[in-house]
């Protein structure tokens, strides 16, 4: 007969595993390959930007880059955004950061993952710091789009400025 310890061990050792298996089968993955990048883009900006609106995703002005997904072939982007961030306000609220492309017909895509609102590029704490964000997007069909970084300040915030950044994307072949 097995030892109460050995029992509460193994069971303790499930729990774990079933805990985990929860979690994962919770979580939305996404994933992406590609063959290699065809092309790459760089826009960068050394004067401040400040985020003027409350609740509403505002275009980070020369953190844009224009694409085009050639006729008849599929392409994804590897998109980049790292800058010098300033978020303050109320404690619990956040400054929040996405990267979308635009294709012609106006129709917004986040890239992946999509986190929406719920992404945190910064918090109050009265520092500048250094914030980065990288994300891809889906398979993309033939046309031109627009990859841009976003910003939104969310209720509570009283300052969102975004200093020194850079923007990079690739245009990666599957």
């Amino acid at each position: 007969m097995p030892s109460l310890v050995k029992v509460v061990s193994a069971a303790a050792a499930l729990s774990g595993v079933l805990a985990l298996t929860v979690t994962a089968a919770q979580a939305v993955a996404s994933s992406q390959s590609g063959t290699h990048t065809s092309v790459q883009h760089f826009a960068g900006e050394s004067s401040p930007w400040t985020a003027q609106t409350i609740g509403a995703w505002g275009n980070i002005p020369t953190a844009a880059v224009n694409i085009t997904v050639p006729a008849g072939t599929t392409r994804f982007v590897d998109a980049r955004f790292t800058a010098e961030s300033l978020c303050a306000g109320a404690a619990g609220a956040w400054c929040s950061v996405r990267i979308v492309a635009v294709n012609s017909a106006g129709t917004t895509i986040e890239l992946q993952p999509v986190a929406s609102t719920d992404y945190k590029f910064d918090t109050p704490d009265g520092e500048e710091e250094a914030r980065a964000l990288e994300r891809f997007s889906p398979s993309l069909a033939p046309g031109n789009y627009t990859v841009r970084v976003q910003a939104l300040r969310i209720s509570g915030i009283s300052q969102f400025v975004l200093d020194d950044y850079a923007f990079a994307v690739g245009v990666v072949e599957p």
